[in-house]
């Protein structure tokens, strides 16, 4: 078997043994021997791993260690348990740390018992001088993770874990902050995992939802396993369309996380945030008439539902002001009960309340029955809103242009006179 195993080490020359003499490192090769042989097909790698062990390359066995244990094909029961107590204790003060601390985090979940994970993560975490500010938060953090998600239902414990994540989503933000510059982002993912999952299940869906935006932003989607991905889509659906004080849906639309919900029964979510990013009336109930049993299905917006069209006549409202022209924006309230399928009669209280929400700023007319719009809002466009701006920006290019030989005209009248 070790020939097998260390054949390309060597064909160069040189013995493994003659390179870390001792029991010590004979016991390391035995194991990796030992987990070769009981796992063929994972021989290359294991071999991998002893043969960077014995020639002492830790950058080398740090990478290799972190692509073998994030395949998760390679584990086998508690193998990676197996790996960590006979291999990678002992030599993980000589690796990067920030990269233990994450592999640490993947050999966790192998434990069966979740008290078993808590004292792997706190008897790690005893090792705080040597793991550095980083490595150290990111691990504190997984733990926090491991009990809400882990920790027994009990009513009263589970309060205690609660109010415990809560005062650390506090207290970490500012660790976290302080963080900006590193180049790795697992501390900033994994601090927004626990603040999206905490807030999943506490609430409000405006603060999971402002959570999961900060998620995908340091989380590379290809690290997702499909149902992850699938779960945090359609939650986040939900959440922007549920949420209080949500009316920029192109923040998300802007993101690939969208796009996972195609091909699955989700699908209308996605189709449903499109329809409210525009402000589309017809659409939100040609989606509604189509999947109504999944839209109520789906206790976040059933038990909303008022609410929800609320928001869309205010998307309406808003797109409304966007689409016209900002010297033609004294708009009539037979025009935005046109727009918005709101009856006259409650157009006024709508422009009120766009007011309030401070997503417009202008003027009620209430005895002409108009509003005079100063400002709308700020939102991210979509392809189809770009469309219209870069329109808007033609048509404005075309005026200054003939303002211009306006001017060039009556001045060359001027100096010629």
């Amino acid at each position: 078997v070790q020939l097998t195993v260390f054949s390309p080490l060597l064909r160069g020359g040189t013995c493994p043994a003659l390179l870390w003499p001792g029991r010590r490192h004979r016991r390391v090769m035995d194991f990796i021997e030992t987990q070769a042989a009981a796992h063929p097909e994972l021989a290359e790698g294991y071999g991998q791993l002893g043969e960077l062990f014995s020639r002492k390359l830790w950058h080398q066995l740090t990478a290799a260690l972190s692509a073998f244990l994030s395949d998760d094909s390679n584990r086998r029961g508690r193998s990676f348990v197996d790996l960590y107590e006979n291999f990678i204790s002992k030599i993980e003060g000589k690796l990067n740390q920030l990269e233990f601390a994450k592999m640490v985090g993947i050999i966790a979940q192998s434990f069966p018992e979740p008290q078993a994970t808590f004292q792997f993560f706190e008897a790690t975490l005893e090792r705080r001088n040597r793991l550095g500010v980083e490595a150290t938060l990111y691990l504190e953090i997984l733990l926090l993770l491991a009990k809400l998600t882990l920790a027994a239902p009990g009513v009263e414990e589970r309060a205690a874990t609660l109010a415990e994540i809560k005062g650390a989503l506090t207290s970490k933000r500012v660790e976290v902050d302080a963080l900006q510059g590193l180049m790795d982002p697992c501390v900033h993912s994994a601090y927004y995992q626990l603040a999206t999952q905490f807030h999943k299940e506490v609430g409000p869906p405006e603060a999971y939802y402002k959570s999961a935006l900060m998620l995908i932003a340091y989380t590379p989607m290809d690290s997702l396993k499909p149902e992850q991905a699938l779960a945090l889509a359609t939650d986040m659906s939900l959440a922007a369309l549920s949420g209080d004080g949500l009316y920029n849906f192109g923040e998300v639309l802007a993101t690939p996380i969208v796009s996972v919900l195609e091909g699955t029964p989700n699908h209308w979510l996605g189709d449903l945030l499109r329809c409210f990013n525009r402000g589309d009336m017809d659409e939100f109930n040609t989606i509604l008439e189509r999947n109504r049993e999944a839209y109520n299905a789906q206790p976040a917006l059933q038990m909303r539902h008022e609410f929800v069209k609320e928001k869309l006549a205010l998307l309406a409202f808003m797109n409304f002001v966007f689409e016209t022209p900002s010297h033609e924006r004294t708009i009539t309230f037979a025009d935005i009960a046109s727009r918005t399928k709101l009856p006259l009669d409650k157009v006024e209280w709508l422009v009120m309340r766009s007011m309030s929400l401070g997503l417009i700023k202008g003027v009620l007319d209430e005895v002409d029955g108009v509003v005079h719009v100063q400002w709308v809002q700020p939102r991210v466009l979509d392809s189809e809103q770009l469309k219209h701006l870069v329109l808007r920006l033609g048509e404005w290019s075309e005026k200054v242009t003939a303002t211009s030989r306006f001017l060039e005209d009556e001045t060359l009248e001027l100096l010629g006179s």
